[in-house]
């Protein structure tokens, strides 16, 4: 469970415990799989406290951050969902405020949704106070900037905003100061091509700048359940996002520590047993005791503790936000436990540790951090990990191919409608072992030629010709430039190291196009493993972040990966 106590100092204040009292009501009364159960609560008693279930697992935030953007189906899960959350919020006349990724935990069960410290009751009544801008930078709705009332429409904005983070594993706004991303989130539309095509129009109606224009909460979620891949083959029609989510819904459970007994300077009979919930220590008549800090031991891997102390720092943001007009640094102390909470618990006979991040929560001896080899983001495909440069992002166009962008990746496709921007780099499994997605790649004529006729790709993009002319042969591409194919050139052939040892066969091509210049085709392909990289119409501004995702490729976890 996780456990939010009152500061001291504000258990005194009349209008904090409204607000408190305010938000206990306020999450007792959302019934939904997807947010996290309140398991008890006291907001009369001399320090005010409430226990909500603990949910394990990282924040969409930690997730996206160490294994990039979410697959197809895990997306769907997601957005279904977090839909299903805001239905039963909405329900109970509640608007959440602060949809961000470090407020949704991934539990092995489907997407939990946390935090309601700054919640707003329909009725009006707010966790905080008239006047304040409440929200996270980047995050917030572009009413909520103005003087527009501030409704069920701003989560719905919400909703799509972290369906496009999954999807990008990047801020949609990207980052900058806080009025650098106000004029952003009013101004400007973020790219939604990341987006599966099942949600993507959803996605762009919900990020509407006006209210009006966006769907309610249940619309989203029924179209979302509508356009869940592979539900036309379900034996019967299930329109429940929770009985979806058990039947698609994969993570990596999350393993709690295991914390060992937290050592207290007491004497006497209690020195022999360690101190529990239904072990209770008498306390001061008018005070709840506070124990001195407990240093913890972990008995799991550094990773595990990480996540743990970030659940904690999770859990404390809801009262930090309310808290936050206090005068002074109020702070909280927070206990999370395994087991489930008595019926009759209170303040008083529930002893506190404050966890921290300190040295003593790592091994005696720790191995000293091995500095990364390659700076950027780590990001995963299918099980091969590589580092992208900084700037560049992933996007999935297939299950089985990605596109790696670079901030210059611009390019047009025209009629032939690449999979990815001519300009970005294409990273497809499932090849032949001699075949790349276009010619065999030991020829070294046509090892190039992907598809006939083969547009002009200079700087990266399709060129419209000026004489051509539509005909019943060859359709709408006749009015674009073609490569001049006889002139095509082999720059270079060789191989090229990656990060676990494999080598890719590594091809450039110079190919000049019919009317004027040319332009440059880069392919590494791996025959035994079937997996091929490729960027169709190279800039050479990014050669050195094409050798970067090359040299820091490992296909150690690609479940059809040869022997390195």
């Amino acid at each position: 469970m996780a456990v939010k106590l009152v500061h001291e100092v504000l258990s005194v204040d009349v209008e904090f415990r409204r607000r408190f009292s305010r938000e206990i009501r306020v999450i007792g009364d959302i019934e939904s799989a997807c947010v996290a159960r309140v398991l008890s609560s006291d907001s009369g008693t001399e320090r005010p406290w409430l226990a909500t279930e603990y949910i394990a697992g990282p924040t969409l935030e930690q997730h996206v951050q160490a294994e990039g953007p979410l697959p197809e189906t895990a997306l769907y899960g997601l957005a279904a969902g977090l839909a299903e959350a805001l239905v039963a919020m909405h329900a109970a006349k509640v608007v959440h405020r602060d949809l961000k990724p470090s407020n949704v935990i991934l539990s092995p069960g489907g997407p939990r949704l946390i935090d309601f410290g700054i919640a707003k009751a329909l009725d009006g009544t707010s966790m905080t106070r008239t006047g304040q801008l409440v929200g996270s930078p980047g995050w917030i709705s572009p009413e909520e900037y103005g003087e527009g009332p501030s409704g069920t429409p701003a989560d719905v904005y919400g909703w799509a905003m972290l369906v496009l983070f999954a999807a990008t594993a990047e801020n949609p706004y990207g980052l900058g100061r806080p009025e650098v991303l106000a004029y952003r989130v009013r101004e400007e539309m973020p790219e939604t091509d990341a987006v599966p095509e099942g949600l993507r129009d959803l996605v762009r109606r919900a990020l509407g700048k006006t209210p009006a224009d966006r769907p309610l909460a249940d619309e989203v979620l029924a179209a979302t359940l509508q356009a869940w891949p592979g539900r036309e083959a379900e034996a019967e029609r299930i329109e429940d996002a929770t009985a979806l989510l058990q039947r698609t819904w994969v993570m990596q459970p999350y393993e709690t520590p295991a914390w060992s007994e937290a050592a207290t300077a007491e004497t006497g009979a209690q020195a022999s047993r360690p101190t529990t919930v239904a072990d209770p220590v008498p306390p001061e008549p008018t005070t709840v005791p506070s124990a001195a800090p407990a240093q913890v031991v972990a008995r799991r891997p550094a990773w595990v503790l990480a996540y743990v102390v970030t659940a904690v720092a999770v859990t404390l943001i809801a009262v930090t936000a309310i808290v936050s007009f206090a005068p002074g640094s109020a702070t909280e102390t927070l206990t999370q436990a395994k087991a489930p909470i008595a019926a009759s618990v209170t303040p008083t006979v529930m002893p506190t540790a404050t966890v921290t991040a300190t040295p003593s929560l790592a091994p005696s001896s720790p191995a000293p951090s091995k500095k990364p080899r390659f700076k950027g983001k780590a990001v995963t495909f299918k099980g091969i990990k590589m580092t992208l440069p900084k700037g560049w992002r992933m996007i999935k166009a297939r299950k089985d191919l990605i596109c790696v962008e670079s901030p210059r990746s611009r390019g047009s496709s025209g009629p032939w409608d690449f999979a990815c921007r001519p300009d970005a780099m294409a990273i497809k499994t499932g090849s032949s072992d001699k075949v790349w997605p276009g010619s065999a790649i030991e020829n070294r004529r046509w090892g190039w030629l992907i598809d006939h006729p083969m547009p002009c790709l200079r700087d990266g993009r399709t060129w419209r010709d000026p004489q051509g002319t539509y005909d019943i042969y060859t359709g709408e591409y006749a009015l674009y430039e073609w490569t001049y194919d006889e002139g095509a050139q082999l720059d270079y052939s060789g191989l090229a190291k990656m990060a676990d040892g494999r080598k890719a066969y590594y091809r450039k091509w110079q190919i000049p196009c019919s009317n004027h210049g040319s332009y440059t085709m880069k392919i590494w392909h791996l025959p035994q493993s079937k997996v091929s990289f490729f960027v169709l119409g190279a800039h050479d501004a990014d050669a050195k972040g094409y050798q970067q995702i090359i040299a820091s490729t490992d296909l150690t976890g690609y479940q059809h990966a040869a022997p390195a």
